[in-house]
C-alpha cells in the first residue's frame, strides 16, 4: 500500500512580498493612507535590494525594491514593473517542508538552510511561494497587548484581510495541487459573473483564494495575459465601502468598481501596481 504524499504544514501567512522601485516614496505613501505601521527597513547586500516590513491591521506586507536589473528580483521588476512578487508560509520545520516540495516536484529555487527557502512558480500554478519556520523580528502582532484596533478606527475602517487572491489558468488543476500540497479542503467554491470562477483555502490564519477567468474578456485575463499566472490581489473588509471611497479619493487616489459589485478598488497605477479590492461583506467560508 502506498503511503500518502508528504504535505506542508502551514501555520500561518508571515508576509505577502511586492516589487517596486520607489522605495522611500512608496513606504511613506503606505504609512500616509492606510496608517502602515513599519517595523523593518533595511538593505541587503547579497541580493542588492533594500526592504521594509509593515502591518496594516492583521496583516504584513514587505516591499522589496532591487538598486539594479541584474538581480532576480531586478529582471522582476525591469519585466513587469512594480508588482506582486511573493507571499511567505510559516512552517513548524524547513527541512520537512523542503522534502514535501521535493515529493510534489516543486523545485525550490533559492535555499538558506534553517531560514528560508522560495520554489519556482511554474510548478505550483504560478504562486510564488517563500517558505520560513520562524517569525519575523519586531514584528508588533507578536506583542502580548497587541491589536489592530487602530486601523478600525482608522478613516479608511479596516477590519480585516479577507483574503489574498492568485489567478490562474486551471482552476480544477490548480485547486486539486494546492488542496493536497497543503492537505486541506477547499472552505469556498463560487463564481463571480464576468470574472471567474474561484476556490478558498484556509492558511492557518488568511484565506487563500484560487482564480480562473470564466471568459477572455474577464479582468482575470487581461491580468494573466499581462503577468502569467500569480498573485493578484488583495481584498479587505472595512466598516463602510462609502466612506472608504471618499477617504481614498480624499488622498488623491483613483477609485474604480471592484470585481463585484459593491465591491471598490484602487487603481494599480496609484497603488504602485497592485490590486487593492475592498468591501463591507464578511470572506465566505471564513473559520473566524
Amino acid at each position: 500500500m502506498m503511503r500518502p504524499m508528504a504535505s506542508l504544514q502551514v501555520e500561518k501567512v508571515i508576509h505577502i512580498n511586492q516589487v517596486l522601485g520607489a522605495f522611500e516614496e512608496a513606504n511613506r505613501f503606505y504609512a500616509d493612507v492606510f496608517g502602515a505601521q513599519e517595523y523593518m527597513n533595511s538593505y541587503d547586500d547579497g541580493e542588492r535590494r533594500d526592504a521594509s516590513l509593515f502591518v496594516i491591521g492583521d496583516t504584513c506586507i514587505e516591499l522589496f525594491s532591487p538598486r539594479d536589473d541584474q538581480s532576480l528580483l531586478g529582471a522582476n521588476l525591469a519585466r513587469y514593473g512594480d508588482s506582486w512578487h511573493s507571499f511567505e508560509l510559516k512552517v513548524a520545520d524547513l527541512e520537512v517542508a523542503k522534502e514535501a516540495m521535493d515529493e510534489h516536484g516543486v523545485r525550490v529555487t533559492t535555499y538558506r538552510p534553517g531560514s528560508f527557502f522560495m520554489v519556482h512558480p511554474k510548478d505550483t500554478h504560478g504562486m510564488l511561494l517563500e517558505v520560513c519556520p520562524h517569525d519575523m523580528g519586531n514584528d508588533p502582532r507578536l506583542e502580548p497587548d497587541w491589536t489592530p484596533q487602530a486601523w478600525r478606527d482608522h478613516p479608511l475602517g479596516i477590519q480585516r484581510l479577507n483574503n489574498l487572491s492568485c489567478a490562474v489558468r486551471d482552476l480544477g488543476e490548480a485547486s486539486e495541487f494546492f488542496s493536497v500540497l497543503v492537505s486541506a479542503d477547499p472552505v469556498y467554491r463560487g463564481e463571480r459573473d464576468g470574472v471567474g470562477a474561484v476556490v478558498c483555502f484556509w492558511l492557518g490564519d488568511t484565506m487563500l483564494e484560487l482564480i480562473e477567468p470564466d471568459n477572455d474578456q474577464s479582468p482575470v485575463a487581461a491580468y494573466i495575459e499581462r503577468y502569467g499566472p500569480r498573485m493578484r490581489s488583495l481584498l479587505w473588509q472595512v466598516a463602510d465601502v462609502d466612506a472608504a471611497r471618499g477617504y481614498l479619493a480624499s488622498k488623491g487616489l483613483r477609485v474604480d468598481d471592484g470585481d463585484v459589485p459593491g465591491w471598490i478598488a484602487i487603481d494599480p497605477r496609484d497603488n504602485y501596481g497592485v490590486l487593492w479590492q475592498f468591501t463591507e461583506d464578511p470572506q465566505p467560508g471564513d473559520p473566524r
